[in-house]
């Protein structure tokens, strides 16, 4: 175990040189994920009724393909495509669910069925517990707390300033707190869309 302290040793026994290293490999991992996310995105735009909604959606994919961070606004604007339409979690195309599934740390190797229940649980289980992370308040947080809630939620926050994930996670309980149960689709597809691109707002 000496050898192989990544794959042998729980997280309790890593040294914080060991936990930084190796938060940092199975980010790059579920990273290699995301531009798979924003493909299926934009591809089940294109089957939108609204033409109005398929702009949006295609613009914010776009957008966020080339580097920009999108608001919470802009996401909240899309919430009914992502809960009648083709990116209902039960309606996404099973390529789509598995690389969510990447994000979330899940064996995309299952049935559809299986699948789709799976992501479904987890995402809404990061939904209630969000819900009690707002009535906390975020001050209340230890810095390991903070970094690991980030962690969770698709942020790689290893390598940011307490700061700049206080502010990260702000933003993101300011869409999911917002967010129904319906609409789960839209809290996986932004764990990608929300950390992508994330660098702390200026002052």
């Amino acid at each position: 175990m000496y050898f192989f302290p990544r794959q042998l040793l729980i997280r309790h026994f890593w040294t914080p040189q060991q936990h930084t290293e190796f938060l940092g490999i199975y980010d790059a991992i579920r990273r290699d994920s995301y531009p798979a996310v924003l493909e299926s995105l934009a591809r089940a735009a294109q089957s939108l009724p609204d033409p109005q909604l398929q702009s949006r959606l295609q613009q914010l994919c776009s957008q966020v393909q080339c580097g920009s961070q999108p608001r919470v606004a802009e996401l909240c604007a899309l919430r009914a495509v992502f809960s009648g339409s083709a990116l209902a979690l039960n309606q996404l195309q099973v390529s789509h669910v598995k690389a969510l599934s990447r994000v979330l740390f899940l064996t995309p190797h299952l049935p559809a069925p299986v699948l789709r229940h799976r992501l479904r649980s987890h995402v809404l289980e990061i939904r209630q517990l969000d819900r009690a992370l707002h009535r906390l308040s975020l001050g209340q947080l230890r810095e390991e707390e903070l970094r690991a809630a980030c962690y969770l939620r698709g942020l790689n926050s290893t390598h940011l300033d307490v700061a700049s994930c206080r502010a990260w996670l702000e933003q993101w309980l300011g869409l999911s707190c917002r967010l129904e149960a319906s609409e789960a689709s839209l809290l996986a597809n932004s764990m990608v869309l929300l950390s992508l691109n994330y660098v702390r707002p200026k002052e």
